[in-house]
């Protein structure tokens, strides 16, 4: 269609400022009905229709999720992702690289008799890592990969929808939530915690000054986790031969 998304992010307990934004700006004037989801959507659907003239379509928020989720993986490639480490030799270029030089399969080899076969390239050790490379984003194009097994397994008469499922979908809010996704709009909520944002929110305004949640972001960023965490060098030493068996640098997080 040619169109943009806008997004705008707040917290709730300023809903009544937002609400006011909007009136003030009249951009509530040609919305008649407008879908929501979430705790909030049943929680001012009443404020919304009152002030604004808004109907609130509440829509389930688990369904909501897998929905978009879905959306996502069969339609934008490349949004889905991995983290992986980053050898030592791939740090010395610079620039950012996004490829999925990870996922990729070897080229193929020749088979003859007179061609002599290369070894296999030696595990990587704990010191091949760089502790800054364990962010790096390997880009997994599922969109890719679902489409082009669905279409075999459309051929073959299989309903399993190239191997995407089933899959677990963990969503960490207020609280935790974990799904066990079988298929499109076909999901269980199978665990949870109490345990989520919510907890670390509490305990950050406990043991900070913080006012918002972008501010304990903005705090995380210029901490140092070694000061409050066990690393796996502080259970291994730093130059064990246990890590080289492990694959991990000795300041990897081992317990928060």
């Amino acid at each position: 269609l040619g169109g943009e998304f806008h997004f705008m992010s707040f917290e709730t307990r300023h809903m009544t400022s937002a609400m006011d934004l909007i009136r003030v700006n009249d951009l509530h004037l040609n919305i008649r009905q407008m879908g929501a989801t979430g705790g909030g959507a049943h929680k001012y659907a009443d404020e919304w229709h009152k002030l604004l003239g808004i109907l609130i379509q509440r829509e389930d928020e688990l369904d909501s999720l897998v929905a978009g989720l879905q959306f996502v993986m069969e339609d934008v490639p490349g949004e889905c992702y991995t983290f992986k480490p980053t050898l030592e030799t791939d740090c010395t270029d610079t620039s950012t690289d996004h490829s999925n030089k990870h996922d990729e399969p070897p080229p193929p080899q020749s088979h003859d008799d007179n061609t002599q076969q290369a070894p296999p390239p030696p595990l990587p050790s704990s010191s091949m890592y760089h502790i800054d490379q364990w962010t790096h984003k390997v880009q997994r194009d599922i969109a890719a990969e679902y489409k082009n097994n669905d279409n075999t397994t459309n051929n073959n008469n299989n309903n399993n929808n190239g191997g995407l499922y089933p899959y677990l979908l963990v969503t960490i809010g207020t609280g935790v939530s974990i799904l066990r996704v079988d298929g499109p709009r076909k999901h269980e909520r199978v665990s949870g915690s109490t345990i989520g944002g919510g907890t670390y929110w509490g305990i950050c305004r406990l043991l900070t000054t913080a006012k918002d949640f972008q501010e304990v972001l903005n705090l995380a960023e210029r901490g140092d986790p070694s000061k409050v965490d066990m690393m796996v060098g502080d259970i291994y030493g730093q130059n064990s031969d246990a890590l080289e068996k492990l694959g991990l640098p000795a300041n990897i997080v081992a317990s928060s």
